[in-house]
């Protein structure tokens, strides 16, 4: 069951990470425009993470995703596509939230 929250959740950061974080700026910085097109879209990405989220947690970490079973690549599949979905809902509140929170750091500098 816990699957379900971390599954969308860790999908979101991921596309977070590689797209939009400060934080990684010096890596999606230096992105293929093509790449940048790709990656910057939440539902093309997302769908690509939640394939590679399901891959890792279900096949080496043993966490399946709701009542799936864990070592099945249907999983992966089902995940993917879901992730289609999630990511870009989780991100836009993510991103929300974010906004909301402001900054500690003056921006007029």
């Amino acid at each position: 069951m816990m699957a379900i929250v971390f599954y969308p959740l860790i999908t979101a950061a991921l596309y977070y990470l590689g797209s939009r974080a400060v934080i990684t700026s010096w890596l999606w910085g230096r992105y293929p425009p093509k790449l940048a097109a790709f990656l910057d879209c939440s539902a093309c990405a997302g769908t690509w993470y939640g394939g590679l989220v399901a891959y890792v947690g279900g096949y080496h970490l043993g966490l399946p995703l709701m009542e799936l079973p864990g070592a099945a690549i249907s999983t992966v599949v089902f995940a993917a596509l879901g992730a289609m979905v999630w990511t870009p809902i989780v991100a836009a509140i993510m991103q929300w939230a974010l906004g909301y929170l402001g900054s500690a750091v003056s921006q007029d500098e």
